[in-house]
């Protein structure tokens, strides 16, 4: 069995549930001559083999998790009484719909391996395993009064309609209800009457809150907890957004690749032949047309540097190839104030979250260079678990503020995208402190 995801869900929040696209009308007349009714009354009739099934996969699976310790056959029986119990609940959801027209929400399931303790805790960890494990134990109860109900309330009208026919075969030709003794066939039709009048009547109406005790119990416990459609949502938004962040930095490293080995390569190959040319038409004294190629071949290599500073903002080789020290190394080389530089990344972390922590850093040290004014900098990298933790700060004038719209405000866009957080710690005179905090895991 593979494990199951979180499915999609019918209606909004919580129980997913609205109001139910089948409902016994209030008119007794009109509720008879519904559809509605004789759904609804067959769902209730049905409760009972539900609540019988719900008793035997319950007793399975606690047969299961007793015998647990003992590994190979309590692992897979309860693994097995778990999955059923889930198909079980998407069987009742199922009869909700088609029967009472009511659609709700379905929990996610935990993931299914024959053999797995993981699974096993999994189950037993899951909120919504206690809530169906819940509703099939009150389904036990909560069955023999609507199927017993739901029998007595059309039964006993109709075998009281149907006593002319046979009250002859009752001993002495008589029948008791409650206090009297009814004998005669003109006794009989007139409790035929009132018991046809009854049914008419007041059967619909008994119906209804038979049918509303059930259907409280399934909206409550067979859906989706409370809150649990909400956290789902901000957990595939996450998702969702690590993904493009992913996809964005991909796209950035195919476009460095391409660049890198595409363009570039052309403008130095078409460098290397216009230096040839040059040096051909020197000696053949053609100067003018000399300087002319030479001139080309100069803006050549000025496009190829510009072209190679372009890859590396896009994403830079040594990055992906040695690390964030190395990389990190190169532009601390080229700052125009002494940085000091402290990098403890191990294990690496993702190239997403490099790519992230590279652009962060020299952003910072642009804006050091740019507005600080200081006299030196400093870069402390760690990563302690899955968290990559980042300090970078100068001695220069300070004042920094993300919410004015410097170059600290495209870092905490750059850096929430990763769910990472940004702390600016700038007062006027200085020191600035940027702390940022980037997921791994």
């Amino acid at each position: 069995m593979t494990g199951n995801t979180a499915q999609k869900v019918q209606d909004g929040d919580g129980a997913g549930t609205g109001t139910p696209d089948v409902t016994v009308p209030r008119n007794p007349l009109r509720a008879l001559a519904s559809s509605a009714l004789w759904r609804v009354c067959a769902h209730l009739a049905l409760d009972g083999v539900m609540a019988m099934a719900g008793l035997a996969v319950l007793t399975v699976l606690g047969t299961g998790l007793c015998a647990v310790p003992f590994g190979l056959v309590g692992l897979p029986v309860t693994v097995a009484a778990g999955w059923a119990l889930y198909q079980l609940a998407a069987l009742e959801r199922m009869r909700f719909a088609i029967t009472c027209g009511a659609r709700i929400s379905e929990p996610p399931q935990p993931p299914w391996s024959w053999r797995s303790l993981a699974s096993v805790t999994g189950l037993l960890r899951s909120r919504c395993t206690w809530r169906l494990v819940t509703y099939f134990t009150l389904l036990i109860g909560v069955s023999t009064v609507t199927t017993v109900g739901v029998a007595l309330v059309w039964a006993v009208p109709l075998m009281l309609v149907l006593l002319p026919a046979y009250y002859q075969l009752l001993p002495r030709g008589q029948v008791q209800i409650g206090p009297w003794v009814l004998a005669g066939l003109p006794s009989m039709l007139l409790v035929a009457g009132l018991a046809l009048l009854f049914g008419a009547v007041l059967s619909p109406l008994l119906v209804r809150p038979l049918m509303a005790l059930d259907s409280f119990l399934g909206r409550t416990l067979l859906s989706r907890p409370a809150g649990m459609e909400l956290r789902q949502r901000v957990q595939d938004l996450t998702a969702s957004r690590a993904r493009v962040v992913d996809a964005a930095e991909a796209e950035r490293r195919r476009i460095e690749r391409d660049l890198h080995d595409g363009a570039q390569q052309r403008l130095v190959a078409m460098s290397m032949t216009l230096g040839r040319a040059s040096s051909r038409l020197r000696k053949s004294g053609d100067e003018v047309t000399g300087k002319l190629v030479e001139d080309v071949r100069r803006e050549t290599l000025y496009t190829i540097t510009e072209l190679r500073n372009l890859a590396r903002g896009l994403h830079p080789p040594v990055l992906t190839d040695r690390g964030l020290e190395a990389a990190l190394s190169a532009v601390i080389a080229l700052a125009p104030v002494p940085v000091r530089l402290d990098v403890d990344a191990e294990p690496r972390p993702s190239a997403t979250v490099e790519a992230v922590a590279y652009f962060t850093v020299t952003e910072a040290l642009t804006n050091v260079a740019k507005h600080a004014g200081a006299s030196r900098a400093w870069v402390e990298i760690k990563r302690e678990g899955d968290l990559l933790t980042m300090t970078i700060g100068d001695d220069g004038r300070g004042g920094a503020d993300p919410a004015r719209g410097s170059g600290l405000s495209g870092l905490e866009g750059r850096i929430s995208g990763v769910d990472g957080r940004l702390r600016v710690d700038s007062p006027v005179g200085g020191p600035t402190v940027i702390e940022v905090e980037i997921p791994c895991g």
